[in-house]
């Protein structure tokens, strides 16, 4: 994938940022903290998270130049065999703990809180050697993008440094992450790989050659960090597209977008499977063509960081379905202000928003909530039919 933004945004511009690019960019992250140069990854590995796409407003790499959707089944296969790979590196009591059932409890058994704050299942990651987390990673790799793999060991990374600055005694970290496997994992039938923690629930359904990862909850605390030198903020495109697009809007479109109703969190977060929220907002089909290249960079940042081949098939069905799409907002239009925003097509709704209340979930523009949902496809309900 491309480079990162990779300057610190001057305070009197915006806030004391990082965004990892080439070329300086405004970013609405908060205080970037710096780590050590060596942090423990998601993969249980300790390394300098590797570095995601550049999140420079009108950079997102265009659908037409991904990957075809014919390799999809080639990433399926590979994620089948390196998934296989790490149940074999397991003793019986591991296996036994990380597999279990695809049934609507198994699957809804996710959360953004720490695990002091709720009960996960399967193995984290600091409970297994270093060769399975290295099986671990293959699996995240073969089932995601280099993007998306990055973002999540980032996030996690996150994690890592919000447990060194204490403050809050609860039980999270930089490999406080698990892996669950739902279902059994082979070329046909329907399965599910699990992967989270604080900040962060993968869901990787796959059924044959088809895979989808919804629903996915993303987050970061602190939004942005500096690890070894490197400036990592996981969840930089999904804030400057976003900002982008609003901006790109004339005076009625923004009236259209922006919601009369305080929204300061994501609605369809954990334990909210099954609901659905009416279109709001502005509707893409008013949009000029520059303004609908704006609204595809921002589908973007959320479907790419599936593979390449099932994420292209995505945007491809997301741009045919482009006008009826609806862009929402709530909070201010300049970067660098907590915000919260809602994209919903036929196929997709996307939340994400600043976390603005007390105590545990301050933060502003430091502490982020986001989710990436297929209403209709939810663990991958529609593969196979």
């Amino acid at each position: 994938m491309s480079h990162r933004c990779r300057v610190a945004i001057l305070a009197a511009l915006l806030l004391t940022s990082a965004c990892a690019k080439d070329a300086s960019t405004p970013s609405d992250a908060g205080t970037t903290t710096t780590v050590p140069a060596a942090t423990t990854t998601a993969a249980g590995s300790s390394e300098i998270p590797p570095t995601k796409s550049t999140c420079a407003p009108g950079s997102t790499t265009p659908s037409t130049e991904l990957t075809p959707a014919a390799t999809a089944g080639t990433a399926a296969a590979d994620t089948l065999t390196a998934t296989q790979a790490f149940l074999a590196g397991l003793d019986a009591t591991q296996k036994s703990t990380v597999l279990a059932e695809r049934t609507a409890a198994n699957l809804a058994q996710w959360s953004n809180l720490p695990d002091q704050l709720f009960k996960r299942a399967g193995l984290r990651m600091d409970t297994l050697s270093t060769a399975q987390k290295t099986l671990v990673k293959k699996v995240l790799e073969s089932a995601l993008s280099s993007s998306g793999y990055a973002q999540v060991t980032q996030i996690s990374a996150a994690d890592g440094v919000l447990a060194a600055a204490g403050g809050m005694n609860l039980d999270f970290g930089a490999d406080h992450y698990w892996i669950r496997v739902l279902g059994t994992p082979a070329a046909t039938g329907k399965w599910t790989i699990q992967y989270g923690g604080h900040h962060l629930a993968l869901n990787i359904t796959l059924s044959g050659k088809d895979m989808t990862l919804a629903p996915t909850l993303w987050g970061a605390q602190p939004a942005s960090y500096t690890a070894g030198g490197t400036p990592s903020e996981p969840l930089c495109g999904e804030t400057v597209q976003a900002f982008a697009l609003i901006d790109a809007l004339d005076a009625t479109q923004q009236k259209a977008a922006i919601l009369t109703t305080p929204v300061k969190e994501i609605v369809l977060g954990a334990g909210q499977d099954g609901k659905t929220l009416a279109q709001e907002g502005v509707k893409a089909s008013t949009f000029t063509s520059a303004q609908k290249q704006k609204l595809l960079d921002l589908i973007d940042e959320w479907i790419t960081p599936l593979n390449g081949g099932a994420a292209a098939a995505k945007l491809a069905e997301a741009q045919r379905n482009l006008d009826d799409t609806t862009f929402a907002w709530y909070g201010a239009t300049t970067i660098g202000q907590p915000v919260y925003y809602r994209v919903q097509g036929p196929t997709f709704t996307i939340e994400f928003a600043h976390q603005q209340g007390q105590g545990a979930n301050a933060g502003g523009i430091t502490h982020i909530h986001s989710i990436y949902r297929e209403p209709e496809n939810d663990y991958g309900s529609q593969l196979g039919t």
